[in-house]
């Protein structure tokens, strides 16, 4: 029996050996482009789980800006990604149904980003296993309130409260200032006459 591979004429050999190491890196380079393309999702889903109860801050408002780049072609998480967004740009709502709502969204986009990426996380897992300690939430509150109220100075939509609690004063004009309402203490009660000098226009001039 012949050799199978007698039977392949030479010039599909040559061209097997000539294109082999070209389709090779080829290859190489496709598996290459996938798992850092992979990668990426990865690092933008970690960043955002590692930051999903600290919605203000600059890697979580970044990692959801390479949304749409990362994960594009994947459907259901653009969908979701989109709702999220649209959502963060309502200012119709109430703070309170705002920030229920918000939860909820993001929990659907991330829910469906493991999914994605083949993590088995459940919606409960998400929403709640993270943790934001109170005083970081106190101090986004104030920074929020503090930017607002700036902004509102500076449009002039709102006026600096101030108030006058003490003017500093020498001792001579303290002294003076005692005298004086002395003085007008005794005027009023009629204890000291107060002097009337008439003076003559026509004269004076």
């Amino acid at each position: 029996m012949p050799d199978a591979t007698q039977q392949i004429p030479d010039w599909v050999m040559v061209l097997a050996v000539l294109l082999g190491p070209i389709l090779a890196v080829q290859a190489e380079s496709v598996l290459r482009r996938r798992r850092e393309r992979h990668e990426r999702k990865l690092d933008v889903f970690r960043t955002l789980m590692a930051h999903r109860a600290a919605g203000l801050s600059p890697a979580h408002v970044e990692a959801l800006n390479r949304i749409d780049i990362e994960f594009r072609g994947n459907r259901k998480v653009t969908a979701a990604w989109k709702s999220y967004i649209d959502h963060l740009n309502d200012h119709s709502l109430t703070p309170e149904t705002w920030g229920a709502r918000k939860e909820d969204l993001l929990t659907d986009l991330l829910s469906e980003m493991a999914r994605a990426l083949n993590y088995d996380f459940d919606r409960v897992h998400i929403k709640r296993a993270a943790y934001y300690p109170q005083g970081y939430g106190d101090i986004d509150q104030d920074q929020l309130a503090i930017r607002k109220g700036l902004a509102a100075v500076l449009k002039g939509e709102q006026h600096v409260p101030m108030r006058i609690t003490s003017v500093p004063v020498t001792e001579q004009e303290a002294a003076e200032q005692a005298e004086l309402r002395g003085l007008m203490i005794k005027s009023y009660r009629g204890e000291l006459p107060l002097e009337v000098r008439i003076v003559d226009r026509a004269t004076a001039d």
